[in-house]
This record gives structure tokens, C-alpha cells and sequence, in this order.
């Protein structure tokens, strides 16, 4: 200390409260980082208290970035060059040779996340909503506090006091590590993959990508894993896999593209950019047949998971192996690698107009948004093109697009958002951005469930990436504001009716307005579509249709259709029919221009045949974004065959767009107006009944469709079904309807309630819960239910309002939401017993207990399957009666009473064969083989889960076979088999890694606890 610390306390406090003021701390802060009260702060501050300690002042001068009260210049801090701490798989920290164990939760979601951020503040916020996942305790801030300082006594075992640090240093508002970049595993990834990219020579950024895959050991660890670091960094590391992987194919290092392809293609089991490179690695280092037998298996789960078949990059692939074409560059598809970022990259532009006229003032102002122009913001790139409909804003917006798509080598996303949308539902800004962390490869299962997750991971995830946002139809700006990138390099391009004057002033967006087209724009228009001669010919009526025609592309185009399909009338014809039928659709009122386009859209309709007319007349009622032949087909009451000439009649006539695979879209204008006509032309009740048979086509198709996902759902389903189910071939065909129909399913639910037909509205909701529950769109899913519920109260069904609150209750227990569910299946239990439904308040029971089970309330969750047990008996149900007797045997189990768990689930298997019931079967032999395993008999333990799988597998219910392959392997380590437990583990990690599902953490700590797996 010196003189002016131990004899002025006036002088010391000057300095302190000068010092304080300039960190921007409270006296509160300070005294947190000095571990002394406030009250001692204050008083040293006004300078009276008497001479503090020299222990104090001390802490204080280090609080303050001070050596002493004598030196203002910052105290120097050794760095503790022997830590290292690894985050790019499970979390691991090492002092020199020791490696340091750090067992709490809460202390590995602390420095993980400090450790996702390298060098950065981690605001306390972040901190708090980290460890408690948004629902912290009241205490909270002391223990963050807490936790703090006790991984700072993990880290610096030898520093007695825990308020500071030299590695988890305190900010004003959180906490950092100041480490070197080198000490922690994410920076050093981070700065060899630049390093990498900026070489010149292929083997010096191959030398580097390879140095960074070495700083991964896994998955991120699962204290920390869904945070949106985590989930970027994850990406980072399939980024660098892949340039890694095409320079060394390029090299001819077939083998080194292997080591590091395999381990991650079984990570992430459907993305084909990997497995394309990896069968073309394998099929290289002459390994044609496990090439071609890799490819066989990712095309099955490609087909089972998804519906689809696969794209292009992995076709290839596979055809080049076929022709036994050894790879010596790049896979087929991508361009040479030249140390930039290569991924699999979203294409998602509809296709352009083929001729675009009159806009070059417009595009100029568009390609203001390209990365490296003298108008380019700092942050993200944002123009608003707005103009009344019919202007052609979307046609110049994706003519744009497609014709920069190399500046943005990361992607291009597009959203119809259906701002104003006549009929159908408008596409929420939420909505859209979960379809673009799909896009970006974001399992739906791991799509953040708050809107401001979903708005961090998506911006976290565009973050360093070039990519182009197309936000088509927006309603206003605040429907767009959250889909915008945050960070430059990107940019986006939104579509609107409304000038989005918020928009433009707030975020410097450059304004893009269109209007109709100028009379020699028209005229030019005529002349490309027609031809020269024709225009020629008759010029005079050329100009006259575009006036007619107010000089709108989209009414020029559907016009100009009609006259190429029929060229043998002069246009003096078509101007003749413009004026005579210009007064059937209301002007667009409002800022939108107002040009009359009913005399186009009238004509189109007019020379359509009787089947073709009455066709678009029904397509008007449909709301989903598309619609398929078959479902087309059920609108016009015919067959598949037969309506396929009025829907060829409509494209040829500009109507209607023909989409691939048999779908077909209608212009929202085009929509309003073919509404309007079956309004004059058809009656009421052939309305209604056109209606009932679009709704029982999608009903159809999905209880067919439900039925063959789910085979064995309960049996307290009520009543029957209005309409008979669909067949499908298989589960991948079900699975494929599904996925292409989901969002017509849910506008189709919609317009059941509006047309009052809540029979159907109840029946869509049931048939669409499973497929939503599996494919994690959970919030569909509850927004379905909730839906279906109010359909059963207008219906005054209370057995079907209790059954749809227990389907919410579902929902919401996927989530995570346990208190939510438990008030649906308590109001469900409430109803079964006012209605005296037995067997549906038995099921009620056993969905509480499962909550319970779930938050480890064993003696509760017995209660309750107790309960339903007594109601299923009393029911006469044989199947819920040993449904139960299962249940009430696992919670038993739970509570360590194997003896008896025994005994009761023999008896529920005993009526279980008696009845047929195979999948309640699968689920006794699991529960007895987890008692046997309890009580130390792991033979019949073991002979008992083989059972359970078997039945398992034949139902393809593969959550429940990776339960069964863990509960397996447990076995199996309890045994002191090593080997084939970690066999089992590895197979249920396998299935559960390809479902998204969380428990797959737990089973990937028990192998990284095998003596024989390699770290």
C-alpha cells in the first residue's frame, strides 16, 4: 500500500468514486466485485469510516482495474496459460496435465455458455435464462452469484478470493472468459476455418480445415446443445466437413474424407450434401460396394422420414458410382472449391418471368442491395418494393433474384407470406421463419418454441453468411420485421401492397415503387407476347388493349395468353370484348392503384368451356396455397382423368399456374373474381356441397393417412368418422401426403369453421395429431386442437371436447409445458366423469400420471394409474385394464418394489395375448425386462426386452425400439458386458438421433463413459 492509501481516505475515495463512475458501475457492482458490503463503499467514497483495512483497499483497487490507489493504470492479470477448455463436444476442461471435473448442471450450462462465446460479455439475462431454461427461481441473482463463484474456485483452486478472477472475469452487466483465443476449442476452430479460407494452395487450406475438425470431439454437449451458439456452431462444423471433404476428394485423399465425413453423415442422418460426398469418398478409396450400399440406406430413411426422394447432389453421386467414375474433383452440382464456404444451400425462387419490360429504373435501384456497392449499408440490405396488385411486384422481385443468386452464395429463402390473401389465412412472420430454420437445416424438433428464440437462432444462423430473403405479399412492416437479417453480407427483397412507409424510415430501407406500365412499355409487352407482325399489323388496337387493360402486366399477360391460344382473331376482337365487359369486379380501393381489370379476367372466363368455367369457379373456395389433381378433381365432382383437360384449359388461359408434381395455384385476384362469379352463377347449395367435398377429400386422405401411421390409437376415440379413410400403400406414401398437404390441412380446418361444419373441423384435428406430433410441428398442433375444441363445445359434445383437451394436454407436454397439460387433462377427466365415460377418464388418468412420471412424482403417478385401473375394470375394456396394470407395475418398478411389479405386469400381458393387443404387448415385455434387470436377472431381463423389440420393429415404432435397444444395453454394462452394451447404446443413439430427440444426450454421456470409446 502506499502512503496515500493508509493515511487518506478522502484521496482514496476521490479515486474510487472517479474510477467507478468511468466503468460505469454502481457502488452495488463495486461491492460485488470486491466481496465487501455497499455501506463500506459509500463510506470510503464520502471519505469518513476510519482507514478501511489493507485487505479491502486492496480488493477495491482491483475491482477498479488499479494495482493500488496510487497507480491508476491497469492492474496486469497473468493468463493461466495452462487452462483449456473444450465446448465442440461434451464439455471438458484440462489444467496442463489435470483435467478438472466439473459435475453440476448448472456449472457446465455456466461455463459452456461463457465458452460459446470466447472473449465475449455474457449478459446475466443470458446467464439466467441458460440455467433455468425462462423460468427462474425468485433467487435467481444470488445464485448466479453462486455459481459463479464456485467455478471459479474449479478453475483457480489456488486464488482465495472468489469475487474476482483471472478467468471468469465480472463485466458491468455479465460475465466473460479472458482467455487466449488458443485455449478455447471454438475460438481456435473459428480462426483456422478463416485461415483456412484465405489460403492460396489447396493442400495449405486442406492442412488447416482438417487442424480445425480436430477441435471437435462430438456433438456440443447437452448441458448446452439447443442454445443458438451451439446450434451455429454446429453448423460452422458441417460447413467446414464439407470443403474439407471436396479438397480432399479434389486431392484424391479419399480416405482422410471418410475419417471425418463418417462420424458426422451419422450425426446429422439426412443431410445429403454429406452422405453425397461420403459415398463418393467410399466408392474412391475402392469401396464401391459399401458406396452403393450407403447410398441404399440413406435413400430408405430419406423416403421414410420425409416422403420424398433425394435431391440432385446425392442422385449424382450415386450415378457416378454406378458408372464407376472415380472422383477427382467436386461433387457433381457444386462448383470447384476455392476456400469459400460450400454447403448444401437453400434454392427456393420460384421460377421468373420469362419477359420482363419497363422496370430497368426498378432493378437499377435493386441492385443498390449487392455486397460491395457504393450505396451499401454496414447492416443487412433491405429494399421494399411496393405498387397496387397486378404491377408485377413479385415478377421483378425473383426476375431480381435469379438474376444475382452468385452474389449469395449461401442461399436464397422465399416466403409467400399472403398478406392479403382474400380468403385464406394470412402466413405469420413466426410461421414463415420456422419453414426457414428448416430450410437452414434446423430439425423441427429443435425449432425454439418462443418467438424471440426462434428470432435469435434465425439471425444467429444468417450471421457471417451471403443469403437473399425474398419476403413475397407482406401485410404491413411489422409483418416482416422479424424476418429480416440482422448482419450485412445479407440482404432481402419484400413484396407489399402498402408502401411500408415504417419500414423505410426506420430501417434505411431503399423504396422500390412500382406503377403501371408506361403506354410504350404496354405496347413492347404486346409485341413480345404476340409478335412483331401481329403488332405490325395492328397497331392501333395494340394500343388500345393496353389501355384497356389499364397497362398492368398481370391483366396484359392473361390477356396476351388468350390471343396467343387463339391467333386466328384480329385484335380489334379483343378490344371489342374489353369494352363491352368492363364492369363485373370492383375497383381496388384504398392506396392501391385503381385499375379495372374485371374486363380482362371476365373475357378469360368467358371463352372457357362449360367444364373449365365451372372448375375455376370451384377453385375459388379452396383457401390452402395449392391444390393437387386429386383434390381438384373432388371439387369438380369427377374423376382424376376427367379433370385434367378444364385444368390444362386454365394454364394455357393465364387462370391458374401449373406447379410440378400435379399442383396448381390461383392468383389471389384471380381468386376474388372466380369467387365472385359463383356467386352469380352457382347456387348456394351447389356451393355448400362443393365445400363439403373439398373438406371430406382432405379428411379423407387424412384418417387414411393417420390410420397408417398410427394403427393402434386408443379406442376411446369417438363416435365415427364423417367420411371412409383414404388407402395408402405404405407408411412413406401416408408420410409424403402429410408433408405436402399440411398446409392445406390446417387452411382447410379453417374454412370447415367457416362454413359451420364443425363435425369436420373436430374429425380434421383428430386426424391430423399424430403426424404434427411426430414431425415436431408442435404448435400446429396445439393450434388444431384448440381449433377442434371449440368445434365439439359449438357442437355440444362434451365427450369430444374431453378428448381434444387431452389432446392438447399432448401437446403441450411434448413442449415441455407440463403445467398446462395437467389443467387439459384434469378439464378432460372433469367431462368424462360429468358424461360417465369410463374408460375415457381411465385414459385421462393414466395422461396425469404420466406428467407426474415425468417430474419424477412416483407415488402420485402410481395413484392415478391405480385409478384407471379400478374405471377400466369397471368400463368392462380389457385392453385399458391391462394398459394399466402395466402402468401401475413401471411405476412400481420406479419405487423399487420389483416383486410385485412382476406379478402385475404377467397379468397385463396374460390378457394382452389373450387379446390380440400386440403394441400393449411391446410394452409389458419392456416393463418386465426393466424389473428383471432391477432384481439382478439379467438373462430374463434381457430375453424379455428382445421380446418387446421384436413386437416393437414389426409396428415400425422406432422411438420405442431405441428405448427398448437402451434399457438393452444398460443390461448388458450391468452384466459387465462392455462391448455389447455399448452396441445397444449405439443403436438407440442411432434411432434417436435420426428422430431429433432429446434423450439421445442421455444415451451418448453413457458411451462417452465406455473405457473403450475414444474421446
Amino acid at each position: 500500500m502506499t502512503q496515500a492509501e493508509g493515511g487518506d481516505s478522502q484521496a482514496i475515495g476521490d479515486i474510487l468514486r472517479t474510477r467507478r463512475t468511468s466503468l460505469g458501475l454502481t457502488q452495488a457492482d463495486l461491492a460485488l466485485r470486491a466481496g465487501i458490503s455497499v455501506r463500506s463503499v459509500r463510506n470510503l467514497e464520502r471519505g469518513g469510516g476510519g482507514s478501511p483495512r489493507p485487505q479491502t483497499l486492496q480488493r477495491l483497487a482491483s475491482a477498479v482495474g488499479l494495482s493500488d490507489f496510487g497507480n491508476t493504470g491497469p492492474v496486469p492479470r497473468p493468463r493461466r496459460a495452462g487452462i483449456h477448455i473444450a465446448v465442440l463436444g461434451p464439455l471438458a476442461v484440462h489444467d496442463n496435465d489435470r483435467e478438472v471435473s466439473i459435475h453440476s448442471l448448472m456449472q457446465r450450462r455456466l461455463l459452456g455458455l461463457l465458452a460459446l462465446n470466447p472473449a465475449q460479455l455474457v449478459r446475466t439475462a443470458d446467464i439466467v435464462e441458460v440455467l433455468w431454461d425462462g423460468r427462474p427461481p425468485a433467487t435467481h441473482s444470488n445464485l448466479v452469484h453462486v455459481y459463479v463463484g464456485a467455478l471459479r474456485k474449479i478453475l483457480e483452486p489456488e486464488r482465495e478470493s472468489r469475487s474476482s478472477s483471472d478467468v471468469v472475469v465480472t463485466g458491468v452487466t455479465g460475465y466473460r472468459l479472458a482467455l487466449d483465443r488458443d485455449q478455447i476449442d471454438l475460438a481456435r476452430f473459428d480462426d483456422l476455418v478463416k485461415q483456412a479460407r484465405g489460403q492460396g494452395k489447396r493442400e495449405d487450406a486442406y492442412d488447416d480445415y482438417e487442424r480445425a475438425l480436430q477441435c471437435w470431439r462430438g456433438p456440443v454437449d447437452a448441458a448446452i446443445h439447443q442454445h443458438p451458439a451451439a446450434v451455429v456452431a454446429a453448423q460452422q462444423r458441417i460447413v467446414a466437413t464439407l470443403a474439407f471433404a471436396d479438397l480432399a476428394i479434389e486431392l484424391r485423399r479419399y480416405d482422410a474424407a471418410v475419417r471425418w465425413l463418417d462420424p458426422l453423415s451419422r450425426e446429422e442422418p439426412l443431410h445429403e450434401g454429406l452422405h453425397a460426398r461420403l459415398v463418393l469418398a467410399l466408392a474412391g478409396s475402392g469401396r464401391q460396394a459399401e458406396a452403393l450400399h450407403h447410398f441404399a440406406a440413406v435413400r430408405a430413411r430419406i423416403v421414410q422420414e420425409l416422403g420424398v426422394e433425394p435431391g440432385p447432389q446425392l442422385a449424382d453421386a450415386h450415378l457416378r458410382v454406378l458408372r464407376q467414375e472415380l472422383p477427382g474433383g467436386p461433387p457433381p452440382g457444386r462448383a470447384t472449391v476455392q476456400h469459400t464456404d460450400v454447403t448444401v444451400t437453400p434454392c427456393e425462387l420460384p421460377a421468373a418471368t420469362s419477359i420482363l419490360i419497363g422496370r430497368s429504373s426498378a432493378l437499377r435501384g435493386l441492385d443498390r442491395l449487392l455486397p460491395g456497392t457504393v450505396d451499401a449499408q454496414p447492416a443487412a440490405a433491405i429494399a421494399a418494393i411496393s405498387g397496387g396488385p397486378g404491377t408485377g411486384k413479385t415478377a421483378l422481385a425473383v426476375h431480381w433474384a435469379h438474376s444475382v443468386r452468385e452474389h449469395f452464395p449461401d442461399g436464397q429463402l422465399y416466403v409467400n407470406l399472403r398478406g392479403f390473401h382474400p380468403t385464406g389465412p394470412v402466413v405469420s412472420a413466426h410461421e414463415a421463419m420456422r419453414t426457414f430454420l428448416e430450410s437452414l437445416g434446423v430439425a423441427p424438433r429443435r425449432v425454439p418454441q418462443s418467438q424471440e428464440g426462434r428470432v435469435n437462432l434465425y439471425r444467429s444462423l444468417l450471421a457471417d453468411r451471403r443469403v437473399l430473403v425474398v419476403l413475397d405479399n407482406a401485410r404491413d412492416a411489422e409483418h416482416v420485421r422479424p424476418l429480416l437479417p440482422g448482419s450485412a453480407g445479407s440482404a432481402a427483397v419484400v413484396t407489399s401492397r402498402n408502401r411500408l412507409t415504417g419500414l423505410v424510415a426506420v430501417e434505411n430501407v431503399t423504396a422500390v415503387g412500382l406503377e403501371a406500365l408506361s403506354p410504350e412499355d404496354s405496347r413492347e409487352l404486346v409485341g413480345r407476347r404476340l409478335g412483331a407482325a401481329r403488332l405490325a399489323a395492328e397497331p392501333d388496337a395494340a394500343a388500345e388493349i393496353g389501355r384497356l387493360c389499364g397497362h398492368l402486366p398481370l391483366a396484359l399477360a392473361i390477356l396476351t395468353a388468350r390471343a396467343t391460344v387463339q391467333a386466328e382473331l384480329p385484335l380489334a376482337s379483343f378490344v371489342e370484348y374489353l369494352r363491352a365487359e368492363r364492369d363485373r369486379l370492383d375497383a381496388l380501393r384504398g392506396d392501391e392503384t385503381t385499375i379495372d381489370i374485371r374486363a380482362v379476367f371476365s373475357w378469360s372466363y368467358g371463352v372457357l368451356s362449360p367444364e373449365a368455367a365451372r372448375l375455376f369457379r370451384l377453385l375459388g373456395a379452396h383457401t390452402g396455397p395449392d391444390i393437387g389433381v386429386e383434390a381438384a378433381a373432388s371439387l369438380a365432382d369427377c374423376s382424376v382423368d376427367r379433370v385434367r383437360a378444364p385444368l390444362a384449359e386454365l394454364v394455357r388461359g393465364s387462370l391458374i399456374e401449373e406447379e410440378p408434381h400435379d399442383r396448381y395455384t390461383l392468383h389471389d385476384l384471380l381468386r376474388v373474381y372466380a369467387l365472385e362469379v359463383a356467386g352469380t352463377v352457382d347456387s348456394a347449395t351447389d356451393r355448400r356441397a362443393a365445400t363439403r367435398r373439398m373438406l371430406d377429400h382432405y379428411l379423407s386422405g387424412a384418417i387414411g393417412a393417420s390410420r397408417v401411421l398410427d394403427p393402434h390409437r386408443d379406442a376411446t376415440r369417438p363416435g365415427r368418422p364423417p367420411v371412409g379413410p383414404r388407402h395408402f400403400d405404405s407408411r412413406a406414401d401416408a408420410t409424403v401426403w402429410f408433408a405436402v398437404e399440411r398446409q392445406n390441412l390446417l387452411a382447410v380446418q379453417d374454412a370447415s369453421t367457416d362454413a359451420c361444419m364443425d363435425d369436420r373441423t373436430w374429425w380434421l384435428g383428430w386426424a391430423l395429431a399424430g403426424y404434427l406430433q411426430r414431425s415436431g410441428h408442435w404448435q400446429n398442433w396445439a393450434d388444431t386442437q384448440s381449433v377442434a375444441l371449440e368445434a365439439a363445445r359449438r357442437l355440444g359434445d362434451l365427450q369430444r371436447e374431453a378428448y381434444a383437451h387431452r389432446n392438447i394436454g399432448l401437446a403441450y407436454a411434448r413442449m415441455g409445458e407440463f403445467g398446462e397439460a395437467t389443467a387439459c387433462y384434469r378439464r378432460a377427466l372433469e367431462l368424462y366423469e360429468r358424461i360417465g365415460d369410463l374408460a375415457g377418464a381411465a385414459s385421462a388418468h393414466l395422461n396425469l400420471g404420466w406428467v407426474a412420471d415425468r417430474r419424477q412424482h412416483f407415488t402420485e403417478a402410481l395413484h392415478h394409474a391405480e385409478q384407471a385401473l379400478t374405471l377400466y375394470r369397471s368400463a368392462q375394456h380389457p385392453a385399458g385394464e391391462a394398459d394399466s396394470l402395466n402402468t401401475i407395475g413401471w411405476y412400481q418398478i420406479q419405487l423399487g418394489d420389483y416383486r410385485s411389479a412382476l406379478a402385475l405386469c404377467r397379468q397385463a400381458l396374460a390378457v394382452q395375448q389373450a387379446i390380440g393387443d400386440r403394441p400393449g404387448q411391446a410394452d409389458t415385455w419392456d416393463s418386465l425386462g426393466y424389473a428383471y434387470h432391477h432384481l439382478g436377472d439379467h438373462e430374463q431381463a434381457l430375453g424379455s426386452y428382445r421380446q418387446a423389440l421384436a413386437l416393437y420393429s414389426e409396428a415400425t415404432d422406432r422411438y420405442h425400439e431405441s428405448l427398448v435397444l437402451n434399457h438393452m444395453g444398460d443390461t448388458h454394462r450391468a452384466a459387465g458386458d462392455v462391448t455389447a452394451a455399448g452396441d445397444f447404446w449405439r443403436e438407440a443413439l442411432r434411432i434417436l438421433d435420426e428422430l431429433g430427440h432429446a434423450e439421445a444426450a442421455d444415451v451418448r454421456d453413457k458411451l462417452t463413459g465406455l473405457p473403450q470409446v475414444g474421446r
